[in-house]
């Protein structure tokens, strides 16, 4: 048997589901910048006490910022995609991922001090996010190598 012929385990498939999953949740994310205002935005994602600060950082990110966003969601999502269909391209989609949410995690946390008027979970969130991000470069380049992705 050759190295590209190797079956997947059902792990690989509840973890690429799973993938999938948080590429759509990621997605959603930045459809919601264009379809609510940045206090129904600041609603779900902040506590009471800071959530106007939360919407006005909200209202004034720019445009840049939010493609740089959309950039990491998409290239997630069809990483993900990519993963379902074996396709050794997902790895560089999750990389891809990756470099575009450091970019805007950066412009949010360094440039903007996103951090003085968002919530300690949602601090938290991010933090996970950017965990999952780099599990799932780690997971398609394992799986690259083991000849699951062809």
């Amino acid at each position: 048997m050759k190295a590209t012929d190797t079956a997947a385990s059902v792990s690989f498939w509840v973890i690429s589901i799973a993938l999938l999953l948080w590429g759509f949740g990621g997605a959603s994310i930045y459809i919601a910048y264009f379809i609510e205002t940045p206090g129904e935005f600041a609603q779900t994602a902040e506590t009471a006490a800071n959530r106007q600060a939360y919407a006005d950082y909200v209202a004034n990110i720019p445009f840049w910022a939010i493609a740089v966003g959309i950039i990491a969601a998409v290239t997630r999502l069809l990483g993900a995609i990519g993963l379902l269909l074996r396709r050794a391209w997902a790895l560089s989609l999750y990389i891809i991922s990756v470099v575009f949410f450091l970019v805007a995690l950066f412009r949010a946390f360094v440039l903007a001090n996103v951090s003085s008027v968002m919530s300690g979970p949602h601090i938290s969130i991010e933090l996970v996010f950017l965990a999952l991000s780099i599990f799932a470069v780690w997971f398609a380049r394992e799986n690259k190598s083991k000849g699951i992705l062809k």
